[in-house]
């Protein structure tokens, strides 16, 4: 009878399938008491816990740590963990010490694959997770070395239909335990269509309310955004909660609600408040909303265009553009960093339905900013927003008169 040790059986519970933030370092001990004594397998987990929080909730506030990820994932497969040798080919980016994932006792990936479900016969539920995670990946194929080559196409959708039903089948067990993380893949088979199963939304919705009720973040923030805008109120208890497991996405969600477009009355300090506590975790989204309380100010918050630069062009460096209005008009007018007519130019481009990037590029061209003078299509851009106060204000400035358009006051 394959089976787990004792201690780290117990930190799994604690860490993956009960969630108990607050015995977070008692499960990280457990794993270290193992591993003193010999036990391989624990290094798998260890490397789990701080390889961030596709691996580990970020209740139990576990440093990423990219370097004993590895060096876990390394010594567990050096000292001969099937789980390690398996579970590792999961963690994205990671290459084995050795060069590969099989390593002694174990001459096989097939070896490997036998061992492991061993273990999730006597029913360790973690095990069961990772053997479920192959069917619905495909990774049994490698597994198991199954040759493919003289399959017809047909022959290998059906091989891949069964997966994921036998996916489904553990899944349903895993849940039967209390065990939520297989919910999303799941949901995947039954909403894509990708395996050849009927779609059951009803079914996607039932799983995603099971998960939430069983205390899972990421589907309570599903649940709310959801109702966000027809129920406000009831997406932020979800937003709420998911924020108490240090779900930090959900604070993002729930500041969002008390900003300028928001749900509730607008609170600027609160939504400050949650942007800045959960900014580590949903970056973008934070950097982005905060570079707006700080560009346009209100609510007792003064306008600090320093600020807003900073965070509107920490968005912009992780490729999200959703503040370039703002952006530009830093640039445009000096707010927080140099005048630069060519970046402004560029941000301003972007988006320019929205009412900034308009006037902004209606100035650019009609007051010849970077570019040559080009007053009707500076006139273009502001006729977008006719009754804009500072439109009003720039063609104060311009003639029309039988040879087109002219400047008229410095």
């Amino acid at each position: 009878m394959e089976k787990l040790d004792e201690r780290i059986e117990e930190a799994v519970q604690i860490l993956w399938v009960d969630r108990q933030f607050e015995r977070g370092e008692e499960a990280i001990r457990l794993f270290m008491q193992a591993t003193e004594e010999g036990n391989p397998d624990a290094y798998y987990f260890l490397a789990r816990c701080y390889a961030g929080p596709s691996y580990v909730e970020r209740g139990f506030h576990f440093a990423d740590d990219d370097e004993k990820v590895k060096e876990y994932l390394d010594l567990s497969i050096e000292k001969g963990s099937a789980l390690g040798m398996f579970g590792a080919r999961r963690f994205g980016g990671y290459k084995p010490k050795g060069g590969s994932f099989v390593h002694e006792p174990y001459r096989s990936s097939k070896e490997i694959w036998d061992k492991v479900c061993a273990i999730a016969d006597t029913g360790e539920i973690f095990t069961q997770y990772l053997v479920a995670n192959a069917y619905y990946y495909g990774d049994v194929a490698e597994l198991t070395e199954m040759d493919f080559s003289k399959s017809t196409k047909i022959e290998v959708q059906w091989q891949f239909r069964r997966w994921a039903e036998k996916a489904i089948e553990m899944y349903e067990d895993l849940i039967a335990h209390n065990m939520m993380m297989g919910v999303g893949n799941y949901i995947d088979i039954i909403t894509s269509g990708d395996f050849g199963i009927p779609k059951d939304e009803k079914k996607a919705e039932e799983l995603m309310q099971l998960a939430a009720s069983k205390g899972n973040p990421y589907y309570m923030v599903k649940l709310g955004r959801k109702v966000e805008e027809t129920q406000p109120q009831k997406a932020a208890e979800y937003f709420q909660k998911a924020l108490d497991c240090g779900y930090t996405d959900a604070g993002y969600y729930l500041g969002r609600l008390y900003t300028f477009k928001g749900a509730f009355p607008r609170d600027l300090k609160k939504a400050k408040e949650l942007f800045e506590k959960c900014i580590d975790g949903a970056t973008v989204g934070c950097h982005n909303l905060l570079g707006e309380i700080y560009f346009y100010g209100g609510d007792g918050i003064e306008p600090d265009y320093n600020k807003a630069f900073e965070h509107l062009l920490a968005a912009h460096n992780m490729e999200n553009y959703w503040g370039s209005d703002m952006l530009g008009t830093c640039y445009l007018k000096g707010l927080g960093t140099n005048v630069d007519y060519v970046k402004a130019k560029e941000e301003l481009s972007r988006y320019t339905k929205e009412a900034l990037s308009s006037i902004g590029l209606g100035e650019i061209y009609a007051y010849g900013l970077g570019v040559p003078v080009d007053i009707k299509k500076g006139m273009e851009y502001w006729d977008r927003f006719p009754n804009h106060q500072k439109v009003i204000e720039h063609k104060k400035n311009f003639k029309k008169t039988l040879f087109g358009w002219k400047r008229v006051k410095s």
